[in-house]
């Protein structure tokens, strides 16, 4: 049966002109959001009910006056045409924003809260876009390790990957860090988190953090920040940064971040990274590159040799930027002046990454553990109904490879070229027993045990991907401790 729905154009009330890239949210007579939308180029747009009833339609564009429809009454299995005209209002931040008070409520105080107006919906919009997949990205990413103390050679890697991809990075719930911390120490490592938009716009995330509005300087000149910084009593590992906001457009620009409160005491001034974003003529906000540059850790031992500490060493760096973006239709939405440079630059899978290299032990008194960097947080998340870009990484099976396999369901082609995604175990749950073992996860869904491979058959497979227990554990939460084989079908 169709579902009920609106479908319409938003338009500027002075020059009848379409208002591409607002975000509009269609609520119900609770005020609670049943449905959300941008508005493309032409400024149309749809909202789905999930019901028959009266809703509301709420739009807001950076620049134009908030708008609120009056009631809408919509029919089952009824598309209802509903276009609207709002207004143009200059963007007060110059004059409201200045160097405000620090405030635990982000909607207090009148600088701050002007800014999270701005910047929320920006946010709203980069989240929308990441669960509505329609973008076709290449992209190039590097990895690399920065020594400080001495000339050692680390990891230097740069490579492109093109695809549908949802967003570059994803971090971990909201919850899992309100509770956690944005670095978790466990047997596998030290695991450092990003802060992706719907982190930064969660309930969690507003209620443990403090806001104030700066005024940029230097490099930030012509902006304005919206500062965040844990909130008091807060003892886990955390970030401070800023969002940055033009001040006269009111578009978000960037944010930039710093973990602080490291565990084990580390000092780690640099350990942080930066997310800047952009907006494409289509309307959606995406993010255009990214870093993360965690920590290297090492043992020490004080002058006297009496005690040990943990000294940063160096750094890991991970991130990319965007070379190119298209619509699901071929036209191309953005297009970096670094892409005509990059033509030497091989379009292949993230390099494997070498297992981390503990710390020296001293004789006694046992060292504090030396972190192992996890480069979960910049793992891209794949369309599954798209295939990854041909490889032999240990870690994905694509038809290329195994196509001449007699093998006729997909556990036998991972048991002829990948055994050892199926002996994969990690830590149990008291809440799940079976959260060690490895767990088959079908475009996008769980399916259950390993063993259901067998019910696929192999000429319907696009792609099968193995994810380790930290990996799993960001993209699916807790209690994926033993991994996860990703299968995309047709």
């Amino acid at each position: 049966m169709p579902a009920q729905a609106v479908r319409g154009q938003l338009t500027d009330s002075i020059s009848r002109s379409p208002i591409a890239g607002a975000f509009l949210t269609l609520v119900d007579a609770q005020g609670a959001e049943r449905a959300r939308a941008i508005t493309n180029s032409a400024g149309a747009f749809t909202l789905s009910a999930p019901a028959a009833g009266t809703y509301r339609i709420r739009s807001k564009r950076i620049g134009f006056k908030p708008y609120v429809s009056g009631p809408l009454a919509l029919v089952a299995g009824e598309t209802v045409s509903f276009d609207a005209a709002v207004d143009p209002i200059p963007v007060p931040l110059e004059q409201v924003v200045v160097a405000g008070d620090r405030q635990c409520d982000v909607e207090a105080g009148a600088s701050v809260a002007a800014l999270w107006e701005e910047v929320k919906e920006a946010l709203a919009a980069v989240a929308w876009t990441s669960k509505a997949p329609g973008y076709w990205y290449e992209v190039t990413q590097f990895e690399r390790e920065v020594f400080t103390q001495d000339n050692r050679q680390g990891l230097d890697s740069t490579w492109r990957n093109a695809g549908f991809y949802e967003v570059p990075f994803r971090s971990a719930a909201a919850e899992q860090l309100e509770s956690d911390g944005f670095v978790v120490v466990d047997q596998e490592g030290w695991s450092y988190y990003e802060p992706d938009a719907e982190v930064l716009l969660s309930a969690p995330f507003l209620r443990t953090h403090c806001f104030e509005s700066k005024v940029g300087k230097g490099d930030t000149d012509g902006l304005v920040g919206l500062a965040f910084s844990p909130a008091r009593g807060r003892k886990l590992p955390e970030i401070t940064g800023t969002l940055w906001v033009d001040r006269h457009s009111g578009e978000l620009r960037h944010l930039e971040f710093k973990y602080v409160r490291l565990p084990q005491g580390l000092n780690a001034p640099n350990a942080g990274g930066r997310v800047a974003f952009m907006r494409v003529p289509t309307g959606a906000w995406m993010v255009r590159d990214w870093i993360i540059r965690m920590p290297i850790a090492e043992t020490g031992r004080t002058p006297t040799g009496q005690a040990t500490f943990l000294r940063t060493a160096g750094y890991r760096e991970r991130g990319g930027t965007a070379l190119e973006v298209k619509t699901t239709a071929g036209a191309v939405v953005y297009r970096s002046s670094a892409l005509d440079t990059m033509q030497n630059v091989a379009v292949a899978p993230p390099p494997l990454l070498p297992p981390p290299v503990p710390a020296a032990a001293p004789e006694t008194p046992a060292p504090p553990t030396a972190p192992a960097v996890s480069t979960a947080a910049t793992t891209p998340a794949i369309d599954p109904t798209r295939p990854s870009t041909p490889s032999r990484s240990r870690d994905v099976l694509l038809p290329d490879e195994f196509e001449a396999s007699p093998a006729r369901d997909a556990f036998g082609v991972v048991q002829q070229y990948r055994p050892q995604w199926l002996r994969s175990r990690g830590r149990t749950s008291f809440q799940d027993a079976d959260a060690g073992l490895v767990q088959l996860y079908v475009n996008g869904s769980r399916w259950g045990e390993i063993e259901r491979l067998r019910e696929i058959p192999i000429t319907e497979v696009i792609e099968i991907r193995y994810r380790s227990g930290q990996e799993a554990t960001m993209r699916y939460g807790n209690n994926h401790a033993g991994g996860v084989v990703e299968v995309r079908m047709r």
